[in-house]
């Protein structure tokens, strides 16, 4: 894997080592610090800040009504699988980085129980040369996308935050290059036009908190068939 270039913004990072994020974007995060020692670190800075914080805080005690209620959410939560996708992230946050770049991330692995990219289920989309997989998230919109070699991605802004990390390939948009292991992170301010590079197909993971704002008439029209 190149050099990674392009980084989860440290008000990400932040809000990922207090576990603020919403689980899909937390799952972008997660798999990049896979690769990423500087994020890492990070992150690491931030759990030992928010412990402090912590520790400084005065205890105040519970009501017995209060403590009841709260190991009873925390009973049911378990009991359905919630947050999931987030204990996951936690776990693996800070496995060293992989030997192997074509290799899916260890975290994402959990997901999708295949050992490589090209094995994987992908969906057809009705724009033209992408692909996706859709991940099961409580918490926002996580999916694989895979947009084929020389092909552009619709023109399009964002109603909230978008975090994507290059799996495989990369892309070129007005923000910049993008390479494996680089993450884009975004908000409603940024439009742009991905273009997978000519030489290979990009694979990215994106999580979402809101949907895409698509720019046209026709990819308005595709985006409830795409569902992004």
């Amino acid at each position: 894997m190149s050099r990674i270039e392009h980084h989860p913004n440290q008000e990400t990072l932040l809000s990922y080592a207090a576990g603020a994020l919403p689980a899909g974007l937390a799952l972008v995060v997660g798999c990049h610090l896979q690769y990423c020692p500087e994020c890492r670190v990070s992150v690491n800075a931030g759990e030992v800040l928010g412990a402090g914080l912590m520790v400084a805080l005065t205890p105040k005690a519970l009501s017995a009504r209060a403590r009841t209620s709260v190991l009873e959410q925390l009973d049911t939560d378990l009991s359905e699988g919630k947050h999931a996708a987030k204990l996951s992230v936690a776990a693996d946050k800070m496995n060293p980085s992989a030997s192997n770049p074509e290799a899916i991330p260890r975290l994402l692995h959990r997901f999708l129980q295949e050992d490589n990219f090209d094995s994987l289920p992908w969906k057809r989309t009705i724009a033209p040369g992408l692909k996706q997989i859709i991940l099961s998230c409580d918490e926002g919109d996580v999916r694989l996308l895979r947009i084929a070699a020389g092909k552009r991605m619709p023109v399009h802004s964002h109603r909230g935050s978008e975090l994507t990390m290059i799996l495989r390939g990369g892309y070129s948009d007005s923000v910049g290059k993008f390479n494996a292991g680089d993450v884009a992170d975004l908000d409603a301010s940024v439009e742009h036009q991905p273009v997978a590079d000519s030489d290979e197909d990009c694979i990215c993971l994106a999580g979402m908190d809101a949907p895409l704002a698509f720019r046209g008439w026709l990819a308005r029209l595709i985006q409830p068939i795409v569902g992004m």
